[in-house]
């Protein structure tokens, strides 16, 4: 794919003409509550984030660094912009509880949404109120950029070594800050052009199990507020990052980037509308075997104690990135990579009949029964699966009942296997009360998100994020 004249940016083009069209009571009313939804979810795993991650050395390290209060990080304090959205990014994506889209691989919000929150944290310090209708509108764009450029990437996460949630989100995230700093679409432009420079997401943090891995979608996120706020003040991009000779596409994505796809009906039909929700806080390659397994112990009642041997077969995709049998996989020590760990999601969720943030305070390092029923699992690819989407699997034990089989194809969560919106509620109200919130303070501010839509400005809305600095941090428990 090459510009078509020079300084010409189709897809990007496209993306800063649809921000000078959208206006929010134009949308279907099933895109509008996906917004919502996605603001409830991905702020609720915010919230939870910050009880279980509290402070690091190396964040507050970047925190007392003398700045602007201009925008506030969720538990507090205010800080600069660009680092209010590189904590809330951090905050929302450590836990792996933030959304998903699955055929394009990534976390839709967790740059998008940081991003866009600290954006209009800088305009209310500039005394301009920010509607709830607004933020909701950048939102969407900076979600829809993201995901629409990863399903027009036909490169998967192994071929490319990428983490598609930063480094695409580089520029969902620009798009979202700067609709909310300076729309004008030559704004926009120059903006993509200076966050190319800046873009980056790679998936050796993974494979490590490093904590870098969940603070790339708040680099994403504060890159972008920078990028923004230059491109704002005069500071010229290139103008082809995506297209050009030299641009995303030939040098990131070995030309695999098929921009019609990215534009198809752009402003009728939404990716946001095809989100995954995660009912569990791991990698989402993960979850259909943690679907698996709980249809598995449903299964087997009380001979669950007597499965002796476990087959996995899953897509190659999701045994390159989860199931590695390394020592990291097998015996996890750090919460990364448990979560990074088919093995140990598996045998948890035999275990225990769930897989929530608690087991990501109890069960690392695993506990014996866990670490027992670890060695007894065998992953193996299925080699007929598709390269991309999350995919499924198969799951069988074997034991003194004999075999027993579960194939997965929809892990809960995807779109043709939703949440509900009951369940998706209770998730919310169980992130927060991680934070010390009780259960009528939970449903307040969960009612406030779901009608973000129609306040006049958030700015009291954004005062409550920030108020969980008083809350304990979450412990994990001794003994």
């Amino acid at each position: 794919m090459q510009g078509s004249a020079q300084g010409a940016e189709p897809v990007l083009d496209a993306f800063a003409e649809w921000a000078q069209e959208l206006r929010w009571d134009t949308l279907p009313e099933r895109t509008r509550a996906g917004v919502r939804c996605e603001l409830l979810d991905y702020l609720g795993a915010a919230i939870a984030g910050r009880a279980v991650a509290g402070v690091p050395a190396w964040l507050k390290v970047l925190i007392d660094i003398d700045g602007r209060p201009d925008a506030a990080i969720i538990g507090g304090p205010r800080a600069p912009a660009h680092l209010a959205a590189l904590c809330n990014g951090y905050y929302g994506h450590v836990l792996e509880f933030d959304d998903t889209h699955d055929e394009a691989v990534l976390h839709a919000g967790s740059a998008t949404i940081p991003a866009a929150l600290a954006a209009a944290g800088l305009r209310g310090v500039r005394c301009d109120t920010v509607s709830g209708s607004e933020l909701c509108e950048a939102v969407l764009l900076g979600i829809e950029l993201t995901c629409r450029m990863g399903v027009a990437t036909r490169l998967n996460l192994v071929e490319g070594g990428w983490i598609y949630t930063a480094l695409l989100g580089h520029f969902g995230a620009t798009l979202a800050a700067t609709a909310l700093i300076d729309r004008r679409r030559a704004i926009i432009k120059h903006a993509f052009g200076i966050v190319y420079c800046m873009a980056s997401g790679n998936h050796q943090s993974t494979r490590e199990s490093a904590t870098t891995k969940h603070v790339q979608p708040g680099f994403a996120a504060s890159n972008a507020l920078l990028a923004a706020q230059m491109a704002a003040a005069g500071l010229d991009g290139v103008q082809q990052p995506l297209s050009g000779e030299d641009g995303l596409n030939r040098v990131y994505l070995h030309g695999a980037f098929d921009s019609a796809r990215a534009m198809a009906e752009l402003g009728t039909q939404f990716e946001i509308d095809r989100l995954s929700f995660k009912p569990y806080p791991t990698c989402r390659l993960t979850h259909p075997a943690i679907s698996a397994a709980l249809r598995l112990r449903a299964m087997l009642g009380a001979a669950v104690n007597q499965v002796e041997r476990l087959e996995l077969v899953i897509g190659p995709q999701a045994h390159d990135v989860v199931a590695r049998a390394t020592p990291a996989r097998l015996a996890p020590a750090t919460r990364v990579a448990a979560q990074f760990s088919v093995h140990w999601a598996v045998a948890v969720t035999l275990v225990h009949g769930e897989l929530t943030p608690r087991q990501l305070l109890e069960e690392i390092p695993p506990s014996p029964p866990v670490q027992a029923l670890i060695a007894r699992i065998t992953c193996t690819t299925d080699t007929a699966a598709a390269q991309r989407d999350i995919g499924g699997c198969t799951l069988r034990a074997h034991g003194a009942f004999g075999t027993r089989e579960v194939r997965e194809t929809h892990a809960k969560g995807h779109p043709d296997n939703p949440l509900s919106a009951d369940e998706l509620r209770a998730k919310f109200d169980a992130n927060v009360r991680l934070a010390g919130l009780d259960a009528t303070a939970a449903n307040k501010l969960g009612n406030a998100i779901m009608d973000i839509d129609g306040m006049p400005d958030i700015a009291p809305l954004l005062a409550r994020l920030a108020d969980f600095s008083t809350r304990a941090q979450v412990r994990r428990k001794s003994g």
